[in-house]
């Protein structure tokens, strides 16, 4: 397929809900300085955490096309794997009790050339639906 006819289908990054748990321990780190009397030390931990997860999740950036599923992991440097709709041979989703209440997940996907997963969609929101939708577009080519 010609890049000039590529055209995004999908792009994402990690959803907010994946990282709950800091948001937890944020919470729970300001009550604790606000019952000791140091609110602003708290504000100051909450924000701090909130500011991890924020760079946690751009991190990651998810893109598909309708020729190809692209990853790519990184703030200053940037890692890229990507593979051609037409090699993928396996995709598979993976939640947890939590992710599944969340409705947040992995997609792991593979080819035919790799010996394992090679890309992967982190802590997505609906990944059974974004899985479709890769399904879909391979069914068109």
């Amino acid at each position: 397929m010609n890049e000039v006819d590529e055209k995004t289908v999908y792009q994402g990054r990690p959803s907010w809900l994946s990282y709950i748990g800091l948001y937890v321990a944020g919470i729970v780190l300001f009550a604790i300085f606000k019952n000791a009397g140091h609110i602003v030390e708290g504000l100051f931990v909450l924000v701090f955490v909130l500011c991890v997860a924020a760079v946690l999740r751009l991190r990651y950036k998810f893109t598909m096309t309708n020729d190809r599923v692209i990853m790519r992991v990184g703030l200053i440097a940037k890692n890229t794997n990507e593979i051609q709709l037409r090699h993928i041979r396996a995709m598979n989703v993976r939640q947890g009790i939590i992710e599944r209440l969340l409705s947040i997940g992995t997609i792991e996907m593979s080819s035919a050339a790799g010996g394992g997963v090679e890309v992967m969609f982190k802590r997505i929101r609906d990944p059974h639906r974004v899985k479709e939708r890769v399904r879909g577009l391979e069914n068109e080519q």
